[in-house]
């Protein structure tokens, strides 16, 4: 490991804690170094504070002349909710900055460098830009293509089956693996199910098990628009959204309409479409979504090439018998959707949390 990769995973490391807190904002950590030496550090808490370069420069004091910055994510160049980040390293006097990725945002892409280099500042850019990226995954996502970054998480046994043949799913992964669900739930702006999972779990969809700073926007994809509120999402607070196929009227009941918004989407088929629907969600500023519906959303989301993520938490132990993720979609699958890559894979508990990205 070169002294720019030491450093700039460092800078890595703090971004993460950015996580869940910034949205719409990326997550972006920075590092100062001096002569060897770390002398400032600084990380981007929440949209609306102060960003990292400007934490780590405030924390470098009288030493952060002549160094050197590593910073996660391009600097941006325009007035915001915070003035240009170039200009304060300009004006802090810092010598060369180093950049894991540039910032897609059409307001930075490239501009940053650009305006560092013209001051005379070094400044050099890719180190570590691959982990860079998946800490900024949603924010780069939508940037690029204004819609959100979609995850589908499934709870398999060792056979491949997701629910008993009753469709009974609770529990087939264990507490370790429900608790990272919790912390994800954190992580993302929108939570998606399908009508069948509220029918059959009644699920709150809310990341009880962590401290989460905001309740993500709970989505129930439902072309028929068949609801009932009485479920438990409707008794707590926070934002709702149900989807329904265009046409298709739905009557809220007035106690919890503040909370509930119907967004009518194109027709496919029997149900709506889901890459419509995707817009729509990216055009209300929604980066990021969790699945977890059942087999039937998840395998319509993956026969549209919408799922950019795919999260399996593998069980050890066998049902002989039971619901499979995709029953009905087997032959579709294989024609329809892109390929997915080996991300990593973790042990939590007993269970085995194993992540794939979309090629």
């Amino acid at each position: 490991m070169t002294e720019d990769e030491k450093y700039m995973k460092i800078a890595l490391d703090l971004a993460k804690f950015g996580c869940g807190f910034t949205s719409p904002n990326p997550c972006v950590g920075a590092v100062i170094v001096k002569n060897g030496r770390i002398v400032g550090v600084g990380y981007h808490k929440k949209k609306g504070e102060k960003h990292a370069e400007v934490r780590a420069i405030e924390d470098a004091g009288e030493y952060v002349k002549g160094s050197t910055m590593y910073v996660t994510l391009e600097p941006h160049s325009f007035y915001g909710t915070q003035p240009p980040c170039t200009e304060a390293i300009i004006r802090a006097g810092v010598k060369r900055v180093v950049i894991a990725t540039l910032d897609p945002n059409p307001k930075v892409n490239g501009k940053g460098v650009e305006i560092l280099k013209k001051a005379g500042v070094e400044v050099e850019v890719g180190i570590l830009r691959e982990e860079a990226e998946f800490i900024n995954r949603f924010f780069i996502h939508y940037m690029k293509t204004g819609s959100p970054y979609v995850i589908l998480k499934l709870a398999e046994t060792l056979d491949g089956f997701i629910a008993d043949s009753g469709g009974n799913s609770r529990w087939i992964s264990g507490k370790e693996s429900r608790k990272e669900v919790h912390r994800i739930r954190g992580e993302v702006d929108a939570i998606m199910i399908g009508r069948g999972t509220l029918v059959k779990d009644d699920p709150e969809l809310l990341p009880r098990e962590v401290f989460a700073p905001r309740r993500p926007v709970r989505i129930i994809v439902s072309g028929s628009g068949n609801i009932d509120f009485e479920r438990k999402i409707f008794r707590t607070e926070g934002e709702k959204i149900i989807a329904v196929r265009e046409g298709q009227k739905l009557d809220v009941p007035p106690a919890i309409q503040k909370d509930v918004e119907v967004i009518e989407v194109e027709r496919k088929n029997e149900g709506i479409n889901l890459g419509h629907l995707m817009e729509k969600l990216g055009k209300k500023g929604i980066q990021s979504v969790l699945c977890e519906g059942g087999g039937k959303l998840a395998g319509s989301l993956l026969m549209e090439n919408l799922v950019n993520e795919l999260l399996i938490f593998y069980a050890p132990f066998m049902l002989g018998d039971g619901k499979k993720a995709f029953e009905g979609f087997s032959s579709l699958l294989r024609e329809r959707q892109d390929r997915f890559t080996l991300h990593s894979s973790i042990q939590l508990g007993n269970d085995l949390m194993v992540r794939y990205l979309r090629k």
